[in-house]
């Protein structure tokens, strides 16, 4: 005799199975389901009209069989809940409104400088009740930090005291207008999830996303898997260290490498160029200097900067090489502002890595726009998908 709850189990499986066909498929005649399956034709269509039920699958269309009559088609419904991605990071807020297959509907980016710029809660409200959808079908939110928090816990490390206080908001916001649950990751580990995803890398088990902006952060997949550590902190190689400087203090790789790092080199050495065509755009004054003025000097070739550049290259180079040669990762994808700055500094980043590792390994710009935006809607799908399941 079967028992109960081995029943219930069964019939988990079985729903669990067509699902994920129907999600990896599309449209699939209850036939073709049960012979793709390999499960019996009265289990397939019970299952289905449970499903139908609970509206996870839809009736839509006929199959183009050539005999008898037409069989009609049952497909995954991918707008039977939807999540929400919002991204805090570079002082934006983003929000995204997705299905259950990742496809993202409708997008808003705003300005959030300081916690005070705005009502994250009535931004959100507004936001769903343009696009016509009931805070009730929102059943995860994942959330893209700049900073690490231990086990989705207060209080979080590595992060400016302002992005904690947003993050703090936000998340009484979403408790006040929703039951959904809220997964919160670092922003640079989603990005690598978004990367993947949207640039046709889903084949690739092992990648390397490296940030480089306004700080220095990585993320890391293993085996096809987003790989965070013991503590949730994986990927901070701002602390990397490449060289040590010439009087003996060791030097990380956002001090020399990030936004941040780059400005504070040139602040230092501006009264030392003024023969160069930087501090000629700046027009004397250090505090004209901004990214889009240091790249108009890289596009006029000037030797100061062309020099400095290179030398980021360099750190960069080093600190892929040695990533690359611990875990044995072929493929790279650096991101952020800095690699975009130049042509040439993603040439001689691979340049360096060639001559460091005995592999052949590959560094390409990352492709896509608003990637941990993408990767929080991502997580926020995996999540109610398995809740879903398992239901």
């Amino acid at each position: 005799m079967v028992r109960a709850g081995n029943q219930s189990m069964v019939k988990k499986n079985n729903q669990e199975a067509i699902i994920t066909y129907l999600m990896d498929h599309g449209g699939t005649s209850r036939a073709d389901l049960a012979k793709h399956l390999q499960v019996s034709k009265p289990t397939i269509s019970t299952n289905i009209s449970e499903l139908i039920k609970k509206g996870i699958v839809i009736e839509e269309g006929k199959g183009d069989n050539e005999l008898g009559k037409k069989s009609i088609l049952v497909n995954f419904n991918s707008c039977y809940r939807y999540v929400l991605g919002i991204d805090l990071s570079k002082r934006r807020f983003k929000i995204a409104l997705g299905d259950l297959r990742c496809h993202i509907h409708h997008t808003l980016d705003m300005a959030y400088n300081h916690p005070d710029d705005m009502d994250c809660g009535v931004v959100i409200k507004t936001f769903l009740q343009e696009h016509q959808i009931n805070e009730a079908s929102i059943e995860c939110i994942g959330i893209a930090y700049p900073g690490i928090i231990h086990n989705g816990e207060f209080p979080n490390i590595l992060s400016e005291k302002v992005n904690q206080i947003k993050l703090e908001k936000l998340t009484r916001a979403i408790h006040e207008i929703c039951t959904a649950k809220s997964l919160i990751k670092n922003d640079i580990n989603l990005a690598v999830i978004g990367e993947r995803i949207k640039g046709n890398l889903m084949g690739i088990s092992n990648l390397l996303y490296i940030s480089v902006d306004v700080g220095v952060g990585a993320g890391l997949v293993i085996d096809g898997k987003l790989y965070e550590g013991d503590r949730k902190s994986a990927g901070e190689i701002g602390f990397t260290v490449p060289h040590i400087h010439i009087d003996g203090h060791y030097v990380n790789i956002e001090e020399v490498a990030s936004k941040t790092g780059l400005f504070k080199i040139i602040r230092s050495d501006f009264n030392k160029i003024k023969e160069s065509l930087l501090y000629k755009l700046c027009q004397g004054h250090v505090d004209h200097l901004s990214i889009s003025v240091f790249q108009k000097a890289l596009e006029g070739e000037d030797p100061y900067c062309m020099a400095l550049i290179k030398k980021v290259a360099e750190y960069l180079g080093i600190t892929i090489a040695n990533i690359t040669a611990l875990l044995d990762i072929e493929h790279v994808v650096i991101g952020g502002d800095i690699p975009k700055l130049h042509e040439s500094i993603l040439m001689d980043i691979n340049a360096v890595v060639a001559r460091l590792v005995p592999l052949h390994t590959t560094v390409n710009l990352a492709q896509i726009k608003h990637s941990s935006l993408i990767g929080a809607v991502e997580i926020a799908v995996e999540q109610t998908m398995d809740d879903l399941l398992n239901e």
